[in-house]
């Protein structure tokens, strides 16, 4: 049943009021300068979060500034007009609260979990720094070798992390998103200037190219007030359309082998296939969803309980990315056992995936209820409620995507999985990285 809010706020106009999964009420409105705001309520306990998302990420970015998203969000602590470098976290801190941020392949985001009563100081704090940032040298220096570090130990340091990094870079074309490490290119990271952050800052940190999600035991007319006093007097930037980057640009049949010191060797290959955003069929998104998880739980009975010949493997896809992105099939093979007989099993397990469905019937109804149950429990954290909120405006999707998840998935069938895998899991055009192991000192 559709509710409407009685209140009439200066900049705004409403946009859609739903109900919520659990009875409470989504609202989303929008501010005159395009800054879309979406609320709901949950009263089971008096705390909230609130997150402010940019619609910029990794897919934007291409050298010699790959990883600028990423190193501009470790900046935006570093002090704004209102606030010193530090300030702003502890005086989250100092109010009970926490607070962090993130930067993925198509947003960039900001949160604060606090008590109810800091409401207010929550989007304040937010609005000073999307528009009145400070830049120092000083910070940039500090913080560039913290993102250094950072890298060292997620990537460097991390084997597999390589392998993942390099698969992508041979599955896109780096004229296309998807092709440039969400944390950046170490050389890249080493010569950022300080107008690169500021022009970056000033492009995509505008209203129109925000969504404030706020989440928990909150009014929210209080909400837009807040919001429509703090960010309604900021200025849309019109150009931003004109730097999106291009979608993704797919290339096949390409490979490369690393020698790194490991303990264990690793393969991992990948498939081109639609988001729910690219799709031309919103079912087909769906069932790579689905394909996916039969896949991961299959082949792992199959190849370790079963065979013993790989001691780990996994299956990944991602239905909400914004462009054409890669189901990824990655396994550590037992000792002794070649790459190319895994391969091969791989290949026989999705032929007779493909030619008989109703040997996965029992898998399906398996993999079904699990999805349901893990789907109803991730909703009792307003986290989880926020973030998917945040994370579908972000990427051009309704939020009946995440509410109607469920069905969708129970809606399919052991021949739709096996429809799939047949149009999309080509083994002659697939690109695979292959990591030999040189031995840990």
């Amino acid at each position: 049943m559709v509710k409407f809010i009685a209140c009439v706020v200066l900049f705004i106009h409403y946009l859609a009021l739903s109900e919520g999964l659990d009875g409470s009420n989504v609202s989303m409105v929008a501010l005159d300068n395009g800054l879309k705001i979406i609320i709901k309520t949950d009263h089971r306990a008096p705390v909230f979060i609130s997150q402010l998302w940019y619609k910029v990420g990794a897919s934007n970015e291409s050298q010699p500034i790959t990883g600028i998203s990423h190193m501009l969000e470790h900046m935006m602590f570093k002090g704004s007009r209102d606030y010193k470098s530090g300030e702003f976290s502890r005086i989250i801190a100092r109010n009970g609260g926490n607070e962090n941020a993130f930067t993925s392949k198509d947003y960039t985001a900001y949160y604060q979990k606090m008590h109810k009563s800091k409401l207010k100081l929550a989007i304040k704090m937010e609005a000073d720094r999307m528009r009145y940032l400070s830049f120092s040298d000083a910070e940039l220096t500090k913080e560039r070798q913290v993102v250094i570090e950072e890298r060292r130990l997620r990537v460097e340091d991390n084997p597999n992390a390589k392998v993942y990094e390099s698969l992508r870079l041979i599955s896109f074309d780096s004229k296309g998103a998807y092709h440039a490490p969400i944390i950046g290119f170490q050389a890249d990271i080493e010569n950022y200037h300080l107008s690169d952050l500021r022009h970056w800052y000033e492009t995509y940190y505008a209203p129109n190219n925000a969504t404030l999600v706020v989440v928990g035991d909150v009014d929210p007319n209080r909400v837009i007030e807040y919001a429509t006093r703090y960010f309604g007097g900021y200025k849309t930037n019109p150009n931003i359309d004109n730097n999106k980057n291009r979608p993704s640009i797919a290339l096949n049949k390409q490979s490369r082998t690393l020698k790194l010191k490991a303990e264990l060797p690793f393969y991992a290959m990948s498939f081109h296939v639609p988001s729910l955003v690219t799709t031309d069929n919103e079912d087909k998104a769906y069932q790579l969803e689905m394909l996916a998880y039969i896949l991961d739980n299959g082949l792992s009975k199959a190849l370790i309980r079963n065979q013993q010949i790989v001691s780990g493997i996994s299956v990944n896809y991602r239905l909400y990315d914004k462009f054409d992105t890669l189901l990824t099939i990655s396994f550590v093979p037992a000792q002794g056992i070649s790459n190319q007989s895994i391969l091969q099993m791989i290949k026989t397990q999705v032929k007779e995936l493909i030619e008989k469905p109703h040997l996965i019937e029992a898998e399906l109804g398996r993999t079904k209820a699990q999805l349901e149950a893990n789907f109803i429990f991730e909703q009792d954290q307003i986290s989880t409620q926020s973030y998917y909120l945040g994370m579908l405006s972000s990427v051009g999707l309704e939020i009946d995507k995440w509410l109607n998840y469920v069905d969708r998935m129970n809606q399919i069938s052991a021949q739709d999985v096996a429809n799939i895998a047949r149009q999309y899991l080509d083994f002659d055009t697939l690109n695979y990285v292959e990591l030999i192991p040189q031995g840990v000192q």
